[in-house]
């Protein structure tokens, strides 16, 4: 990965100008085991080309497999290169209830301890606001004390804890709302 151009972070739609980048991301995070992130198969153009438009069928509704839900993905990048995944999910089921909430977020490994989360976090939060999700949900497992951290500086708020059962073990998730209504104060990076 190349030094990150702080000065211009921002969300895009996945698209090809960053996939190379996107490539050597999901090798990082095969190589540090990061489980909860998923690995789509876009080795070639023609498969890169149906990952993109899989995401831009789930933002617009189309196809969405029984049990999801229509969300909106994102890439943070500088750029030049890919630095996370973020998805804004529509509304909520009673599974993302407990487990994925209304926003999911990643960053790459190499990228990671630089408050790339908490800005990530904070730019998925407007575009939930955009899409009139006034007080979206938003989970991680109860031993990640980072994302704990990221989400509560973002305004979250401990809702709840619940076990939830993932390839045979209980893991224990941590439920937060963050209210992004006029007057609901959200707290904010920094």
């Amino acid at each position: 990965m190349r030094e990150i151009d702080f000065n211009n972070i921002h969300l895009v739609q996945p698209c090809m100008k960053y996939m190379d980048s996107y490539r050597e991301a999901i090798v990082e995070y095969l190589q540090q085991r990061v489980e909860d992130f998923a690995y789509p198969k876009v080795a070639g153009k023609r498969a890169a080309m149906a990952y993109l438009q899989r995401l831009d069928n789930m933002r617009r509704g189309i196809g969405v497999p029984i049990g999801f839900v229509p969300y909106s993905a994102f890439w943070l990048v500088d750029g030049r290169q890919y630095l996370g995944s973020g998805d804004v999910r529509h509304y909520l089921n009673d599974k993302l209830r407990r487990l994925g909430g209304n926003i999911g977020y990643s960053v790459r490994p190499s990228a990671w301890r630089r408050g790339l989360g908490t800005l990530q976090l904070a730019l998925l939060l407007d575009e939930a606001a955009g899409l009139r999700i006034s007080k979206p949900v938003v989970t991680c497992f109860d031993v990640n004390a980072a994302s704990a951290r990221v989400i509560e500086k973002n305004g979250g708020v401990l809702v709840s804890k619940v076990n939830n059962r993932i390839d045979g073990q209980d893991k224990l998730t941590r439920v937060y709302q963050i209210d992004l209504t006029p007057l609901g104060g959200r707290g904010m990076i920094g």
